[in-house]
């Protein structure tokens, strides 16, 4: 029995998505094998239908939110940059320091006993004039040497030097009277023993080095 083409049209649908019952799967593929239009109709039927993606209705949020996103990171690494930059800075200043001259050091030294030890000191009097100890400050040492320094930003200095735990900086050196002590200055270089200057090597002599 040969159907009419809209009847084998009406049953593609379940053909194709092979819901079709067996006997009317017969009667199709029987009509197909001799009409080429509802083959045609078949192979239309199978083709994959492509997939529109469906418009968000927050598409362009989506939009705003990445150029914020941006905008975020480029301002927190302008902010890290500034913070990196203002320690930078702070530490800087309060590193910045130059020599002075003995006169400007105004240095004066005296004796005195502490805990049953005999010691001498040497105090710098002149404004924001510090002691700077080279390589560290020890009784075991038979030479100690400090550099006669003015800081630019001498409690900035004071506090970043507590702060790291370096080396502590101050306007006086105790010593004992065993031990010599090198004071260099930006003009001289002078040496200290029991209290008393022992020496003086001026920078035109060529002997004196700048710290």
């Amino acid at each position: 029995m040969k159907l009419d083409c809209d009847v084998i049209r009406d049953l593609l649908p379940l053909y194709a998505e092979k819901l079709a019952s067996p006997a009317s799967s017969a009667l199709v593929e029987q009509h197909l094998a001799e009409c080429e239009a509802c083959r045609a109709q078949l192979e239309q039927m199978e083709k994959p239908v492509p997939v529109q993606p469906e418009l968000q209705p927050d598409a362009p949020l989506l939009g705003i939110r990445k150029t914020l996103q941006k905008k975020s990171i480029r301002i927190a690494a302008a902010a890290v940059l500034t913070v990196l930059c203002a320690f930078g800075l702070v530490f800087w200043m309060g590193g910045a320091k130059t020599p002075v001259t003995a006169e400007q050091a105004q240095i004066w030294t005296y004796n005195k006993k502490e805990d049953g030890a005999n010691l001498c000191v040497l105090e710098v009097q002149g404004k924001n004039v510090r002691l700077e100890t080279e390589g560290g400050f020890s009784w075991g040492k038979e030479y100690i040497t400090v550099r006669a320094m003015r800081y630019t930003f001498p409690g900035l200095h004071a506090a970043l030097t507590k702060l790291t735990g370096s080396e502590i900086v101050s306007t006086e050196i105790a010593v004992s009277r065993t031990q010599l002590l090198t004071v260099q200055c930006a003009d001289e270089t002078r040496y200290y023993r029991d209290g008393q200057q022992e020496d003086v090597v001026t920078q035109e002599q060529g002997v004196f080095e700048k710290g």
